[in-house]
């Protein structure tokens, strides 16, 4: 009877001290946000107390990390497979359907024009004139990136948003580098396409079947 008596009294003070416990922490957390509300209250008075101007540059400088992390993961998934050296072909066979649908226009746009030879590798599709290399295309994380024999400085950047690569040697030859992951992504490359054909004098051929670019890929894949 008395160890019952005991084991009650033992569990009832437990009991007590984990409700003072309870109780202590949620008071700890009701000041903490009572603080962060007033810093916020704080911040958002000063902020009306600034110029329009002022306010929006401090915006976009608290935007511009985030938009540096979005790049670094592009960066990370971009050697994570070049660490496992995952083909061109697989990725693009892997790759979502509007990117392959893209893909596909480029691709039977290039070959579309006379002298113009595609040669799949590991790294890309590459497009030459001749001997002369006019053309890549590239996939860059869950984006594909296409690369052209032009001048960075012809084209309105605010329209195309290109790169220049002319210091990566492997696009040294074409340094003009856009993004294709959108269906206005895809009208502005097609035009690209064509702003290189005239500059290159391509002629066009008369008689074109176009390909089934993705089937291509699996025959690389499966060779």
């Amino acid at each position: 009877m008395k160890e019952m008596l005991y084991a009650a009294a033992v569990l009832s003070a437990l009991t007590f001290l984990v409700l003072v416990i309870y109780m202590i922490a949620n008071c700890a957390r009701t000041k903490k946000l009572k603080k962060q509300v007033a810093l916020l209250q704080d911040e958002v008075k000063a902020l009306k107390e600034k110029p329009a101007e002022v306010v929006i540059r401090e915006v976009i400088k608290e935007v511009a990390p985030a938009k540096d992390q979005a790049s670094q993961v592009e960066d990370n998934e971009d050697d994570r497979e070049s660490a496992r050296r995952i083909p061109f072909a697989e990725k693009m066979l892997n790759i979502d359907n509007k990117t392959q649908e893209y893909y596909e226009e480029i691709y039977n746009a290039f070959i579309a024009c006379r002298r113009i030879n595609p040669r799949v590798s590991s790294k890309g599709v590459s497009f030459r004139l001749g001997r002369e290399l006019v053309a890549k295309l590239t996939i860059r994380g869950k984006t594909m990136k296409m690369h052209l024999a032009l001048d960075v400085k012809d084209f309105e950047e605010k329209i195309f948003f290109q790169k220049d690569l002319s210091d990566v040697k492997a696009y040294e030859e074409v340094p003009f580098t856009v993004k294709v992951k959108s269906d206005r992504g895809l009208k502005n490359a097609l035009k690209l396409v064509e702003a290189l054909v005239e500059k290159k004098n391509i002629e066009k051929k008369t008689r074109f079947n176009r390909v089934d670019a993705l089937e291509e890929l699996k025959d690389v894949l499966s060779k």
